[in-house]
């Protein structure tokens, strides 16, 4: 017989279950766009302040153009060397060698608002997708906001409560959100934005009572967090962040009907203002409470 393997074994290296590869700002929507905004000044920063070589994607807009030379205009008055925007307008687009050259050539990546699904139905699968990964793992600062925040998971929330009840109603349902294949920048971590704007607890409730192993992060409007290679989350911005540890939880979800009011206990939940750092391996804060810096 042969050598016993130790189930107890990690299955993995710690290089290969990295929260990210490069350093990722996903940005919960409505971000000051002046030379005030710490957000994106920080994108700008990372991506070599003056000298930066910023692509954007406005994909996700159905007036793509229009975000696109809105995002131009402010990040030329942040006082960058380029910028210019990824015309996409159908899929062939994401492979012609326009997209690949700007993409190829960006020193950040900033991915604009507007529809998650026309962002996965239009780059899924195509050269431009698989060149953000590839940037973003040689460094390049990938930014995106709202939707395009949403995007850079493994996994995103597709559409917004398509259960037929009182869309006011914030409790978490089964059914409420289906998950999706995002771009993957991100490893183990849902992201969701407009997050205390819009009530949106029920449905990150919703994502990980179905998917307990994903840390949930909702992003309030004009607030970010920019993720590192170590696993450091830092919140920035003028607001709050939640985040959702569901890895113990209980729920009910498999005992539900469709529609039916969830019930999740041993949950843990951290609310971080600004300024304030996670660490994602340990799903722990640092620097407040036991935690040390």
């Amino acid at each position: 017989m042969g050598e016993e393997k130790d189930l107890s074994a990690p299955v993995a290296s710690a290089e290969a279950r990295r929260v990210c590869q490069g350093p990722v700002m996903p940005i919960g929507g409505a971000e000051d766009k002046g030379r005030g905004s710490e957000i994106l000044q920080r994108f700008v920063a990372l991506a070599g302040d003056g000298g930066a070589r910023i692509a954007i994607v406005p994909t996700a807009s159905e007036e793509a153009e229009a975000a696109g030379e809105r995002y131009v205009g402010v990040f030329r008055e942040l006082g960058v060397a380029e910028a210019d925007w990824v015309r996409v307008g159908e899929r062939s687009d994401a492979n012609s060698e326009e997209a690949l050259r700007l993409l190829g050539e960006a020193t950040g990546i900033f991915i604009t608002g507007g529809d998650q699904a026309r962002l996965v139905a239009l780059l899924a699968g195509t050269l431009a997708m698989e060149c953000i990964r590839q940037r973003n793992a040689d460094g390049v600062v990938v930014a995106g906001t709202s939707a395009g925040a949403s995007i850079v998971g493994a996994h995103l929330m597709s559409g917004d409560n398509p259960l037929p009840h009182n869309s006011n109603d914030a409790a978490a349902r089964k059914g409420m959100v289906e998950l999706v294949a995002g771009f993957g920048l991100l490893q183990d971590v849902i992201v969701d934005q407009h997050f205390s704007q819009r009530g949106r607890m029920g449905r990150l409730m919703t994502a990980y009572a179905a998917n307990p192993g994903l840390l949930g992060v909702g992003l309030d409007e004009d607030t970010a967090v920019l993720i590192t290679q170590d696993g450091t989350l830092e919140v920035l911005g003028r607001s709050m962040v939640t985040i959702v540890d569901g890895r113990n939880a209980v729920s009910d979800y498999y005992e539900r009907e469709l529609g039916e009011v969830l019930t999740v206990v041993d949950s843990h939940l951290f609310v971080l203002g600004p300024g304030r750092r996670f660490d994602l391996d340990a799903r722990r804060p640092i620097g407040i409470g036991s935690t040390p810096e």
